[in-house]
C-alpha cells in the first residue's frame, strides 16, 4: 500500500551552517559499499534552513523544496509535490542512504534533480519512477541497487553522473530516450545482464554496441 506523505505536520526549522557530513556521519555500513564510495561527499557551503517533520527533513531554497532526509519506516513511499505550498524540486544527497525496508518510492513530475547517493544501498527498492521533467542524476544515485530490474531515462535529463548504477546487480534493462546523453562511467560494464536500449547512433547506443550490451 503506498502511502501518501502529502499531509505532513511540519515543525520549525533548525539552521545549518556547512551541512557537509563528517567522515564518521557517512562511513559506508558495508564492506561491498566501503569499495564503492572512494569520493568525499557532496559539500554545502552555504547556510541551510533544515525544517523537520516526522517523516521527511526538508529545506526550502532557490524556489524549491529539497527533501534532505527520510525518516519514516514505511517500505512504499509516495513523495508529496509540494510542501508548504512549494513544489519538490529535488531528492537531495543521502536521502534515503541504507534505507534497508524500502520497496518502492513515487516521485512527484515537479522533482528534477535525484541527488547525490540519494538512494545508495537501497538494496530492496525495486521500483521507482522516473519522472518526465527530470534534468539530472548525479553521482552514485542508485548505487547499490542491487534490486531494481529495469528504468527509463527520459529525454529531459541531459546529465547521469558517475557510479549512478554502480552494483545495480538486478538490473536487466535500461532505457535511454535522450539522443544526445553521453556516458559517462555509470557503473553499467560491472552488470552482466542488463541490456541497454538507446537511440540508433547516440553516444550511449555507441557505446552499448561496443560492450555488446545494445538491445
Amino acid at each position: 500500500m503506498l502511502i501518501a506523505v502529502s499531509s505532513l505536520s511540519f515543525g520549525c526549522g533548525k539552521k545549518y551552517t556547512d551541512d557537509t557530513p563528517n567522515a564518521t556521519e557517512t562511513q559506508p555500513q558495508t564492506e561491498e559499499v566501503t569499495e564503492l564510495i572512494t569520493y568525499e561527499p557532496l559539500a554545502t557551503v552555504r547556510d541551510r534552513d533544515i525544517e523537520e517533520s516526522e517523516k521527511f527533513d526538508y529545506e526550502i531554497y532557490d524556489g524549491k523544496v529539497i527533501i534532505t532526509k527520510y525518516k519514516g519506516t514505511e517500505t512504499d513511499v509516495v513523495i508529496p509535490d509540494e510542501v508548504e505550498g512549494v513544489p519538490v524540486g529535488e531528492i537531495g544527497f543521502y536521502c534515503f542512504e541504507a534505507n534497508w525496508n524500502l520497496v518502492s518510492v513515487t516521485l512527484p513530475e515537479t522533482v528534477t534533480v535525484i541527488g547525490e547517493n540519494a538512494f545508495m544501498s537501497c538494496n530492496a527498492l525495486a521500483q521507482i519512477n522516473i519522472p518526465s521533467g527530470l534534468t539530472n542524476i548525479e553521482r552514485g544515485a542508485f548505487a547499490g541497487c542491487a534490486s531494481l530490474t529495469e528504468m527509463t531515462i527520459p529525454t529531459s535529463v541531459t546529465s547521469v553522473h558517475e557510479e549512478a548504477f554502480t552494483m545495480c546487480d538486478g538490473l536487466v534493462s535500461l532505457t535511454i530516450e535522450n539522443p544526445d546523453l553521453a556516458y559517462e562511467n555509470w557503473g553499467l560494464e560491472e552488470l552482466p545482464n542488463v541490456v541497454i536500449h538507446a537511440p540508433e547512433g547516440s553516444a550511449v547506443s555507441q557505446w552499448a554496441s561496443a560492450m555488446g550490451k545494445l538491445g
